[in-house]
Order: structure tokens, then sequence, then C-alpha cells
């Protein structure tokens, strides 16, 4: 038998050679695939506010309203960009353009009751609003680490300095400068060569970020309820609508009667603020039981006076405790009656526990803007057809200092 030619062998063993490259990319793209796919995604947070171009790098994403941030996620932001982050223990993070942060963890830990995490801000400006929740978690920066137990403040971070201004609380920040306490009201800046010291007021730069930052994120929650109530207003003039708030009942304004009309009124409830008249229209047809409930509370006087004790502008609105923490409620609870209803701006749900969707009681919130993280997830009970802007005007904070409180609130069949 003749032997193959030179050039023959030579073209089988490039082509055995490339099989065998071929092979162990594949092998090598098998592997990171799989380990990929066995690291945990675990959810931190999710995204309540999204501005222009806001990316996600461990995933490899553009972020969206609503997206969920995981655990060990990268998250930037980009020129005139900001995101606002909902996160686990419902404590909020604001991060305003050019900035970078690392979601290192966040867990709840029951044998302690607290939520414990870490996070790391890479560069820019942030701001951090912790929840009710007890807490222990720190913040690191390339020039110190914040110690977090329960608080408001916001943070620049450089590669050479970090400044820090307390709102609310009390932090401690610990440096090559050593620990120092920084409690409400006061500024600190640290360097890299661990100096550090406490200032009257925050640096200008500082003070451009933060304002630039809280701009775009309230311009966008602000836009969609300008365009919003234009649509539900009727044109006034502004002396007529201010003589309407101030001389007429609330059932005399023209608005409120034309968003009324035609309806069942047995399916309406009237929340009576100190500036107006806010309507909700029930949906009996999604949530029978809870429908039934807070028509029954209402009836016996249950949500007069109350306050909102939760109020995040362009998030939610949440009242019906009447101990005003968040934590109280009628002491009836009724399991969850989810639909496919989405949560827009207007929508009213049902509170309950955390990780206990049969839990919920009298407590109810009102959406304030698109949150599609709460689909599926709380019970739609209706509506609010009239007022809402009532609603976003309400005082912030878990709980506000001076709470807005609900006058009086009826079904509508029985309301004057």
């Amino acid at each position: 038998m003749p032997k193959p030619h030179n050039s023959t062998v030579s073209a089988a063993r490039l082509r055995i050679q490339g099989l065998y490259r071929l092979l162990a990319a594949l092998m090598i793209g098998l592997a990171l695939v799989l380990g990929t796919a066995a690291k945990p995604v675990i959810e931190i947070g999710t995204t309540v506010k999204v501005v222009n171009v806001v990316r996600a790098k461990t995933l490899n994403r553009r972020l969206k309203l609503g997206d969920n941030v995981v655990y060990q996620e990268t998250v930037s932001t980009g020129k005139a960009s900001a995101v606002d982050i909902l996160l686990i223990d419902e404590s909020t993070l604001i991060m305003g353009e050019t900035s970078e942060l690392i979601l290192d963890r966040m867990v709840y830990n029951p044998n302690r009751g607290v939520v414990e995490g870490t996070l790391t801000a890479v560069r820019g400006i942030f701001r951090f609003s912790t929840s009710g929740v007890k807490m222990d978690f720190t913040i690191n920066t390339p020039v110190a680490t914040i110690g977090v137990r329960g608080t408001q403040f916001d943070v620049l971070t450089k590669p050479t300095e970090t400044e820090i201004a307390v709102h609310e609380g009390t932090i401690e920040v610990t440096s090559a400068a050593g620990t120092e306490r920084v409690s409400r009201g006061q500024v600190y800046s640290v360097n890299i060569q661990g100096v550090g010291r406490i200032k009257a007021e925050p640096s200008p730069e500082m003070k451009k970020s933060t304002a630039l930052m809280l701009t775009l994120v309230a311009d966008q929650g602000s836009q969609e309820a300008a365009n919003q109530s234009r649509q539900q207003t009727q044109p006034e003039s502004q002396s007529q609508a201010q003589t309407q708030a101030t001389a007429l009942p609330p059932s005399a304004s023209l608005a409120f009667q034309n968003s009324v009309a035609g309806k069942n009124k047995e399916n309406l409830l009237y929340m009576d603020l100190a500036g107006g008249r806010l309507v909700i229209e029930l949906r009996p047809d999604l949530a029978p039981r809870h429908v039934s409930r807070v028509k029954e509370l209402a009836r016996q006087g249950f949500y007069d006076g109350l306050s909102f004790h939760f109020v995040r502008r362009g998030y939610v609105a949440e009242t019906g405790d009447p101990t005003g923490t968040g934590t109280g409620g009628s002491g009836h609870t009724l399991k969850a009656e989810f639909s496919d209803v989405p949560f827009e701006r207007g929508t009213v749900g049902m509170s309950h526990e955390k990780d206990d969707p049969d839990s919920a009681d009298s407590q109810f919130f009102i959406a304030l803007g698109r949150a599609p993280n709460l689909e599926g997830k709380y019970t739609v009970i209706g509506k609010v057809i009239h007022g809402l802007e009532l609603a976003d005007s309400l005082k912030t904070g878990r709980p506000p200092k001076t709470p807005d409180k609900i006058v009086q609130f009826r079904v509508g069949v029985d309301a004057k």
C-alpha cells in the first residue's frame, strides 16, 4: 500500500489539531457556563427609579425600572444619570452620575434579628437612607469604612478622599485617622494620608453633586405626576382652584363629580385629607375578601385620624396602622388574593408582613409611580381615580416627623 504524501499527512495533522483545539474551547466554555450557573443569584434590591444610563456590570446588562440587583453586583451610572434602589430591608440607596458601587452582601440574620451587609462605594456620590429594620452593615470606600446602624447620609468618594454629610442619626467612620463618630448635621472628610476633620458644611463639589443627584431622581417622579395630574384636572384658573379648595366641600369639586359619575358608589372609598378629597375605586372582582374587609373597617371609622406612616416620593404612601409605626393592624389577617394587574401610578395594594403574603390586615398603600417590583407580591384592591396629587404632597419618611393624617375615610355610598 503506498504511503500518503507528506502534504497529506500535514493536512491531516492540522485537521486533528484543529479538532482538539475546538474540543478544548468547547470544554472551557462549558465549564465557564456551568460555573456561572452554579454561582448563586441572590436578590439584594430592586430599582424604583432609573434615569438615563445605568449598568449592572456583573451580569452585563442595562438596568431598567423594576429590575433586581443581586449579590456581588457592580452598578455604575453614566453622565447625567442616576438610580434609586430599594434594598431588601426597605432601606434606599440613590446613586448620582458617574458613580460606581459594589453590592457585596446583604442578608437577614434571624439569630440577631438584624440585616447585615457590606457595600463598596468605588467612586461618585451616594445617598443612603436606612429603614426602621435593625441593621448592622458597613460601606467601604477607598480610604475609609463607614459603620451604619440607622441613619440618612450622603457620601462623596474619590480615590484619595471621602466626604460624608449626616442628615439623621449617627455613623462611625474608621480610617487611617482613627475612628470618628459623625452625628446629625455634621460633615466629615478624610483623605488617603489619614487626615480627617469635622467641617461646618459640605464642600462645593459635594453640594453640587448631591443637588444634581436629587434633581435627577426627583424630576423623573415629578414629571410622571405632573402628566397624570394634567389629565385628571379640569382646565381651571389658579384662583378658581384655590377658591374650591378653601370655600367648597370636597363633593362640590367639578373634577370630583366627573370622576365619580356613573360609578357604583358601593365600590368607591372617599379619603378626606387636609388638602382635599382622594377617591379610590375598589376592585372586588380581583380581591373580594380584602375589599370587603377594608369597607367594613371604613364603616367602623377605623381609618379616621390614622397617619401615613411610610411615604416615599415616587414610590408609595402607606397608611392603615393605628400605632403609626407600620407594625399594627386590626387583628384580622387575610389570605393573599394576587392578580396580574400591574402596580401603576395610583394602584392601591394591601400591605403584609415581609415573607408572609397571608398576613394582610388593615394597612394599605398607594403607588406613587410604576412599581413592577411589587407585582405578584401584593394584593391589588383598587386604584385612585381622583386626587392623586394629594398623595404626592404627603410628608415623606418612615415615619415622617409630622405625618399627614386621614381626616375621614368612608365608603362612597355612605359619604356626603
